[in-house]
C-alpha cells in the first residue's frame, strides 16, 4: 500500500516539474538574424545591435523567452520561410515577405543610395533614365535587390550583378570590377560603415534612391495574429513612450514613425 501512495506521490510531483517547463517551451520564440552591421552583427558570441536591443525590449515586456541566433542571410531566411524559426528581422515590409510573415511595426528608418567610384561624374537625381547602359552591382537577394528591380524596371541597357554580400559589392566598385559606369545600390548606413570599417578607399555616395524602414517578421505558420498583434502593441508602447528612441540613440540611426505606414 505505501509503495502505491509512494509511487502515486512520484507521479504527482513529476506532473507538477513537468508543466512549468512545457509552459516556459510554450512561451519561448526563436528569431533569425544576419551579420548586417550597424543594425544587426555578433559580438562576443551572441547576437547584438539596435534592432536585437528593440527585440530583446519587447520580448521583456511580453515575459517571453527569445533566443536570437545570428546566420547568414540565405540560410536564415530559409529558415524562417520554411517554418523552422519563428521570426526574422531585419526585413522590409513588401508584399513576398507578408506572404511568409505577420510584418511588425517599422523600427529603423534607413535609405537606399547608389555608390559610385570616387572621381566619377554621376549623382542621382530621381531620373531612371540616368541609369541607362549602367552596370549596378547590389547583394542579394535581398531588400536591396527589390528595391533595384523596381528601380530599373523599364530602363533599358542596365545591367544587374547579383553579389554574395555587400563587402564584395563594395570592393569591386572600388577595384572597378563592374566598369567606367558602374554603381551600386546598398543601404548607405551599411555602405558607410563597411568604409569605414573595411578601409575602403576610392568610393563616393551618388544620390539617394528611396527611403524606407526596417521591421521584424514573425512567421505565420508558427505565431499566431493575436500573438502578432501583442507584438505589435508592445513595440507600439516602446515606441510611444520614447523607449525605441533612447535605445537606437547610442547607433546614431532614427526611429521610424510609431505606425505602420
Amino acid at each position: 500500500m505505501r509503495s502505491r501512495i509512494s509511487g502515486l506521490l512520484v507521479w504527482i510531483l513529476a506532473s507538477f516539474s513537468v508543466a512549468p517547463a512545457l509552459a516556459a517551451e510554450s512561451a519561448s520564440w526563436h528569431f533569425v538574424t544576419e551579420p548586417f552591421p550597424p543594425y544587426t552583427y555578433e559580438s562576443k558570441g551572441r547576437a547584438a545591435g539596435p534592432m536585437v536591443d528593440v527585440l530583446e525590449a519587447v520580448c521583456a515586456q511580453l515575459k517571453r523567452s527569445c533566443k536570437i541566433e545570428v546566420l547568414p542571410w540565405r540560410r536564415g531566411l530559409r529558415l524562417a520561410q520554411k517554418g523552422e524559426v519563428d521570426g526574422i528581422f531585419t526585413i522590409l515590409d513588401t508584399p513576398e515577405r507578408r506572404s511568409f510573415f505577420h510584418i511588425s511595426l517599422p523600427v529603423i528608418d534607413a535609405r537606399y543610395s547608389l555608390f559610385a567610384q570616387a572621381g566619377a561624374d554621376f549623382r542621382f537625381e530621381g531620373d531612371r533614365q540616368q541609369l541607362k547602359g549602367r552596370t549596378i552591382g547590389v547583394y542579394g537577394p535581398s531588400g536591396s535587390s527589390y528595391a533595384l528591380d523596381q528601380l530599373i524596371e523599364g530602363v533599358v541597357e542596365v545591367q544587374k550583378v547579383i553579389e554574395y554580400d555587400n563587402i564584395t559589392v563594395l570592393r569591386k566598385l572600388a577595384a572597378g570590377r563592374y566598369g567606367p559606369l558602374g554603381l551600386v545600390l546598398i543601404n548607405e548606413a551599411v555602405g558607410l560603415h563597411l568604409i569605414r570599417s573595411e578601409k575602403l578607399s576610392g568610393l563616393q555616395a551618388a544620390g539617394t534612391v528611396k527611403q524606407f524602414s526596417y521591421a521584424f517578421g514573425l512567421n505565420r505558420a508558427r505565431v499566431s495574429t493575436d500573438d502578432a498583434k501583442a507584438f505589435d502593441a508592445a513595440l507600439s508602447g516602446l515606441c510611444s513612450s520614447g523607449r525605441t528612441a533612447a535605445l537606437l540613440k547610442p547607433y546614431a540611426l532614427p526611429a521610424a514613425a510609431c505606425k505602420h505606414s
